[in-house]
């Protein structure tokens, strides 16, 4: 034992004592010490730090401490350490931390004691600061010291600290390269203490394990592997292992078969259209390479497709030595992969992407992929020209009026009730009613079609599903529903018309359909053929056409039938249908489904094209027409707001003339009558009181003429006034209505009511009749004011007026007064109170009339409004669309891509060429395009 290890147990008494001394060790040292004591130069310090020792082991903590407290030399610091344990073992911590942390030695051995007796000391006393600052320091600089990392791994997991305990599993297993840590690792990775660090922060300890034992390295890059799945982590740690299986060899594949596995996984949640092509870009050539080098011989189909298919779609992106190997490999492996299951799949992600971005997929397109799948199913489609009847074929197949008048592809299934479904990517609609159906039929939207489901033995004895497709008058563009259900159809049953068989525009449809699905079976019915009479003539007839027919179709069959007598011959139908549409094996049937589901997926793919760029160019569109519309209906705004200036200005300034005709009349009519009363005075008079009379008399008169004369006049005025205005109001309405007739015909809908507010009319007509029909003023003071002409009049009268040789002299002042008198004070107040409320109607006729444009000009301004709101929100959907390029484009390149990966795999198990293999991408990129 080294002396050291002697320090650390407290054991150093043992060196200075023989064997024999040991049995009783208090008493040899004590005895050593009276002998150095007599020495001439002695040393008592060993002695004494051995005897501390003793005291220690035997729990006389007190006597150790004063025996080490008196310890010099090169045991000194030993000594200190050990009365900070006998503090320790005190329970005096405080006293036993000075202890300790007062120690600076440069012995290793010692620092790491005193570091593990504080850290001790710290947890005790439950100071989790200071016991990490201690066990990472002691883990830091003296890893290796026994139990410093044991005891740092201990304190971590009490603690929770995954963090510390994942870096120190990590940081000891690259160190140690010990399988230990390994399996400490892979404990923390499995429990998913490991998710929050970076990937790359495995790359040397996974490449440390690799050296070390290869079998363990695999379970760890697995535990890690299916630890970042779903985490934000995820493609980070692909690169990682990326990197690290292009700098490792690989031996047997079986060996490396779950970490395929893994490949295989993590490659097809890539391409499922969540991650951007700048992402996949960075990972997925090297994942391909790696899954190939990792994949055994018999199993690289799937890397092998998926290798030639990223390089076809991003040319010179994989490295040459995994393209060579993938395309030497595509031709020697095989796959489990179902594809019907592999498309249905791509299919579902096609449709959940289309309705997250508002395209037109959905209700329609999953039934249709999932047509594909029912493989025990046949599908019949019966097309034909418009004139060669063949709903009459369809009808007597079923045995049912079905067919006929449809706009729409009709599919027809046996099932136990009555059923149809009106089907169209945006929704589905059920019905069990007749009536519902017929209504159904005459739909002509494009996107549509109808599910019809009904009991029939012939569809369920022969498991077959017949798609009538409307009549065409045989132009190209009118068979457009013919070649979108083409790929579900397991076999074609063209109608000729006997009338006009096989013309030029049938051959060249049919043509192309060969073209489009070679391995279709396609069947003919030629219709009408009781037109020919002559049995000689109509068998001659069948020849020609079928020999015509058969120079392109050689395989076709062709059917004479008469319409005329379809329920007698239904039966001759059936037998036709069953002995050419009969089952091929389930396998080859599976295949062909998939070769057309693949077709099916490849021209949705290059709809969503479409749709994506018919969006961009709808939102320009809808800018500049709306720009333009803001231009129009701002304009036409200001033609109204200006109309209403010029209605203003001329029906305000007829009222007012004709309201100063009426003043000028009274100033000039009312100082005349109040003359005429002078008539009223004679001699006789009672000139005491004729003051009074005359008033009362003047006043009378004045309401005589209003009512009389000045009202009706005024009266007539303004009803001719009334009319200028209706004529005015109506020649306007008309003219708005027309230019609303003309924004409606630009709008494509009746987007504008543009009604005037002709209730300002009607008001206007009350008012004229309140104020024209009787007006009582209040009563003037003609002859009652304080002037000196009539105070003079007055006064004479009552103090002249009893004598009658003075009443001629009144008399004659009094007429003098009155037919000299101006009245202008009368006329002004007379004026005033009568024109008052005209005054108000004045004041009141520029806001009525700006009551009238308000409805219209307020809808004007509503469009405006709209525009401006289409207009931004339209370029914040291109801005949008712009800036979110790669999020609409990317998923599409990604499906694709798995659209081509798994073409690729099934043209390899036909034993091609891969150079006949690559020919193809060329077309389907250019139907992309």
């Amino acid at each position: 034992m080294t002396i050291e290890r002697h320090l650390i147990q407290k054991e150093y008494y043992e060196t200075l004592l023989s064997e024999e001394n040991l049995s009783n060790p208090i008493m040899a040292l004590g005895e050593a010490l009276l002998e150095e004591q007599k020495q001439e130069v002695y040393e008592l310090s060993f002695i004494r730090f051995s005897q501390g020792e003793i005291y220690f082991h035997n729990k006389d903590f007190e006597a150790a401490i004063y025996k080490w407290e008196n310890v010099n030399g090169e045991l000194e610091l030993w000594a200190k350490k050990n009365i900070g344990d006998a503090y320790y073992e005190l329970g005096l911590l405080s006293i036993a931390e000075e202890m300790y942390t007062a120690i600076d030695s440069e012995s290793s051995t010692l620092t790491a004691e005193v570091g593990l007796k504080l850290f001790s000391l710290y947890k005790e006393q439950q100071n989790s600061e200071r016991s990490y600052e201690v066990i990472k320091n002691l883990v830091s600089f003296q890893p290796s010291y026994p139990n410093v990392t044991l005891l740092a791994r201990e304190f971590y997991e009490e603690q929770s600290d995954w963090k510390s305990a994942v870096e120190l599993a990590v940081d000891e297993a690259i160190r140690t390269e010990s399988l230990k840590w390994f399996d400490t690792l892979k404990k923390y990775v499995d429990k998913g203490y490991t998710k929050s660090f970076a990937p790359d922060y495995f790359y040397q300890v996974l490449i440390t394990f690799y050296k070390v034992d290869q079998l363990h390295f695999k379970q760890l890059v697995c535990a890690l592997w299916k630890s970042y799945v779903g985490q934000d982590s995820h493609l980070a740690w692909v690169k990682t292992i990326n990197n690290i299986f292009l700098n490792v060899e690989v031996g047997l594949y079986e060996y490396w078969q779950e970490i395929s596995r893994l490949y295989e996984e993590t490659y097809v949640e890539l391409i499922n259209g969540q991650y951007t092509m700048r992402d996949l870009h960075d990972v997925v050539p090297h994942l391909l390479a790696n899954w190939l080098k990792v994949t055994s011989q018999a199993r690289s189909l799937f890397p092998s497709a998926a290798i030639l298919a990223w390089n076809e779609q991003f040319t010179s992106s994989i490295a040459s030595p995994a393209l060579q190997e993938a395309e030497r490999l595509i031709f020697e492996s095989s796959s489990d992969i179902d594809g019907l299951t592999y498309f249905l799949e791509l299919g579902e992600n096609i449709t959940k992407w289309g309705r997250h971005h508002g395209l037109e997929v959905g209700y329609k397109f999953n039934w249709l992929a999932s047509s594909f799948a029912d493989l025990k199913t046949k599908y019949v489609m019966v097309a034909g020209a418009m004139q060669s009847d063949k709903a009459s074929i369809v009808n007597a197949v079923l045995n049912e009026h079905i067919a006929g008048g449809n706009n729409v592809p009709i599919l027809v299934f046996h099932d136990e009730e009555f059923k149809v479904n009106q089907r169209s990517s945006k929704e589905m609609n059920t019905s069990t009613e007749w009536h519902s159906f017929s209504k159904l039929k005459e739909v002509s939207e494009a996107d549509t079609c109808l599910e019809v489901r009904v009991p029939n033995r012939f569809l369920q004895d022969q498991h077959y599903g017949l798609i009538d497709i409307p009549g065409f008058h045989g132009q190209m563009d009118e068979a457009e529903y013919m070649f979108e259900y083409l790929p579900i159809a397991d076999g074609l049953l063209f109608v000729l018309d006997a009338n006009q068989p096989f013309t030029e525009k049938e051959r060249d449809m049919l043509l192309l359909v060969k073209k489009q699905a070679p391995e279709l079976p396609i069947h003919f019915v030629l219709n009408k053929v009781n037109a020919l009479e002559d049995e000689r003539e109509m068998e001659r007839f069948i020849e020609e056409t079928s020999a015509y027919i058969h120079a392109d179709f050689p395989k076709a069959s062709i059917l004479p039938y008469a319409s005329v007598y379809e329920l007698d011959e239904r039966g001759s139908i059936a037998r036709f249908m069953k002995e050419n549409f009969h089952f091929t094996s389930l396998q080859n049937n599976r295949e062909r489904r998939i070769s057309s589901l693949l077709t099916f997926i490849r021209k949705t793919l290059s709809d969503l094209l479409k749709q994506r760029a018919e969006q961009e160019s709808g939102y320009v569109q809808a800018i500049h027409w709306n720009e333009d519309m803001l231009v129009r209906v701002n304009g036409f705004i200001n033609t109204l707001e200006d109309k209403e200036s010029e209605a203003v200005h001329e029906l305000v300034n007829v009222y007012q003339g004709i309201k100063d005709q009426m003043k000028q009349a009274l100033t000039k009519n009312l100082p005349k009558l109040l003359r005429e009363c002078s008539s009223m005075l004679n001699e006789e008079s009672d000139f005491r009181r004729i003051h009074l009379e005359l008033n009362k008399k003047m006043n009378e008169k004045i309401q005589e003429y209003i009512e009389k004369d000045l009202l009706p006049e005024f009266r007539a005025s303004l009803h001719d006034w009334m009319k200028q205005c209706n004529d005015h109001f109506t020649d306007m309405q008309s003219y708005i209505e027309d230019m609303g007739n003309s924004f409606n015909e630009m709008y494509e809908k009746e987007r504008f009511m543009l009604q005037c507010d002709f209730k300002v009319l009607d008001d206007w007509k009350r008012d004229i009749n309140r104020m024209t029909t009787r007006m009582q003023l209040e009563e003037e003071n003609i002859f009652l004011r304080v002037n000196p002409a009539q105070i003079l009049l007055k006064s004479a009268g009552k103090i002249f007026g009893s004598f009658s040789q003075n009443k001629t002299m009144l008399y004659n002042q009094y007429k003098k007064y009155i037919e000299n008198e101006e009245y202008e004070d009368v006329t002004a107040s007379v004026l005033n109170k009568f024109f008052l409320q005209f005054d108000l109607f004045e004041k009141s006729l520029e806001v009525d009339i700006h009551l009238f444009f308000e409805p219209p000009i307020q809808e004007l301004h509503g469009a405006v409004e709209e525009s401006h709101e289409t207009i931004e929100r339209s370029k914040n959907a291109l801005n949008e669309m712009k800036e979110s390029l790669t999020v609409y484009s990317d998923p599409l390149s990604v499906f694709q891509l798995r659209l081509r990966q798994y073409e690729i795999m099934l043209q390899a198990e036909e034993s091609v060429t891969y150079e006949e293999i690559k020919s193809t991408s060329v077309d389907h990129s250019e139907s992309y395009s």
